[in-house]
């Protein structure tokens, strides 16, 4: 998949595009649903399937008091949009400015002068321009003008609930993962980069990856049976997210380390996707260093216990 970062890096030659607008934080099943239909549009037509998506959120932007998590991380999100058969990702950076775009401007200045697509999918609740003020019904006026079809998408339920980023933030940050997997499509997981640690872990006989922290919704604290992704190959792993209070103050900053079974090599700079799995246990407070490792002892053997399932 090509990425384009900024519309104004688009030049308007793709042919017979099939278009779909949206943030697409999580690329939960209903997005899938939605950028499935897209990519299919275009192949019948055989042309390209483009994503339009917007970063930062706009709810960082518009109400930055707001705190809102991410489900993925933008980088997160492009490799799972890339996985859906997408040929082109256009990454609108999300300013106040733009948000202050009338619903006109933004069809003629980002759509139809930059994009050129024959057919837009979209959410049938779609909503865009200053103000939320263009509608389904105002694009497809619109289009009907300018020679592109539009194909609105009823959103995907759940037992008549719709399911939506809003929820399964909801579900992840309480931990129930089950659920949120299953909204989800695949396992509740993030992406990060393998940072330096104090190396504590690995004079305690489990030494871990410690994974950079992206603004992303976690799970709450404790220690996870879980799987790690690395260049394409996944290892069986156990986390731990916390304050670590047993070497640290309870003020410290959260931490994510994964500990990889019968895994040895470096891997720092990497940048690499943890799956959680299932949850083990609390974050505890060792008072001393035999009770730690006999701890991690004891949920080593249970998460390979899980994860051989």
């Amino acid at each position: 998949m090509k990425t384009v970062y900024g519309i104004g890096q688009t030049d308007k030659k793709y042919r017979q595009a099939v278009m779909a607008i949206g943030v697409f934080d999580g690329v939960h099943i209903g997005h899938q649903k939605l950028i499935a239909m897209t990519v299919a549009k275009a192949r019948r037509r055989g042309g390209e399937a483009i994503v339009m998506t917007f970063a930062p959120h706009p709810v960082k932007v518009l109400k930055p008091d707001c705190y809102m998590p991410y489900i993925v991380s933008l980088e997160h999100r492009l490799q799972l949009i890339a996985g859906l058969g997408v040929d082109v990702c256009v990454v609108v950076h999300f300013t106040r400015r733009f948000a202050g775009l009338s619903a006109e401007k933004f069809v003629r200045r980002y759509i139809i002068d930059r994009i050129g697509p024959e057919e837009i999918v979209v959410g049938e609740e779609f909503c865009f321009g200053s103000d939320r003020g263009g509608s389904v019904t105002m694009l497809k006026e619109v289009g009907a003008t300018h020679g592109f079809q539009v194909s609105p998408v009823r959103p995907v339920a759940d037992n008549q609930e719709k399911i939506g980023s809003t929820a399964i933030r909801k579900l992840i940050a309480a931990g129930e993962l089950k659920l949120a997997q299953k909204y989800l499509g695949r396992d509740v997981s993030l992406m990060g980069t393998v940072i330096r640690g104090d190396g504590r872990g690995r004079t305690l006989g489990y030494p871990t990856a410690n994974i950079s922290l992206n603004d992303e919704v976690l799970p709450p604290l404790g220690v996870y049976a879980a799987r790690i992704v690395i260049r394409g190959r996944r290892y069986d792993a156990m986390i731990n997210i916390g304050h670590r209070p047993s070497f640290k103050k309870e003020s410290s900053p959260i931490s994510l380390e994964v500990h990889i079974f019968r895994f040895r090599r470096a891997i720092y700079g990497e940048v690499v996707l943890v799956e959680f799995v299932r949850r083990i246990r609390n974050e505890k407070m060792f008072l001393s260093k035999i009770d730690l490792i006999k701890q991690l002892r004891e949920d080593a053997v249970l998460a390979q216990k899980i994860l051989s399932r």
